[in-house]
């Protein structure tokens, strides 16, 4: 996509990531019942993941179109604890949240806003990101099998 810059998220974009991040929040109560609505939660949970950003590394970066804000990205550096990873694996990113405007989707936003996160990775010497999806987010799961992500772990659940 020409006129498609990634870049590292400024002060001013935080009306457009709160935005971003209430419409993934709104599609994400259509797959889970256990999540709250994009006006409740995002954002508080944008400021709890900035938080988290800065305490243990990492970056957002935002996909930006025609000079707007269309997606964003956020990850983190993390370290396994023990060892029961190799030493040399356990640094690794994690890839918080991605959200791409429903006017952009599917034209490439996020594989381009993935891609820069593991070029920013790479650099740092990281050679892996780990990411979270649900279970019901099929759209998700097969982009990100088509970037060659792999089943790692699986969270079970049970409600009572």
């Amino acid at each position: 996509m020409s006129g498609m810059n990634i870049r590292q998220a400024e002060a001013d974009d935080r009306s457009a990531l709160i935005a971003l991040m209430a419409e993934l929040h709104d599609a994400e109560v259509l797959m889970e019942s256990n999540r709250a609505s994009g006006a409740e939660s995002a954002e508080s949970h944008l400021d709890h993941i900035l938080g988290e950003m800065k305490r243990l590394g990492g970056a957002v970066l935002v996909a930006e179109a025609a000079g707007r804000v269309e997606g964003f990205l956020v990850y983190t550096i993390e370290e396994d604890p023990g060892t029961f990873v190799k030493p040399s694996m356990r640094r690794h990113g994690m890839l918080w949240d991605i959200s791409v405007s429903a006017a952009m989707r599917g034209q490439g936003l996020g594989r381009k806003l993935v891609g820069a996160a593991e070029a920013d990775l790479a650099a740092r010497g990281i050679a892996e990101m780990r990411l979270y999806v649900l279970a019901a987010n099929k759209r998700a799961q097969a982009l990100y099998r088509e970037l060659g992500y792999g089943d790692y772990e699986y969270i079970m659940a049970k409600r009572f």
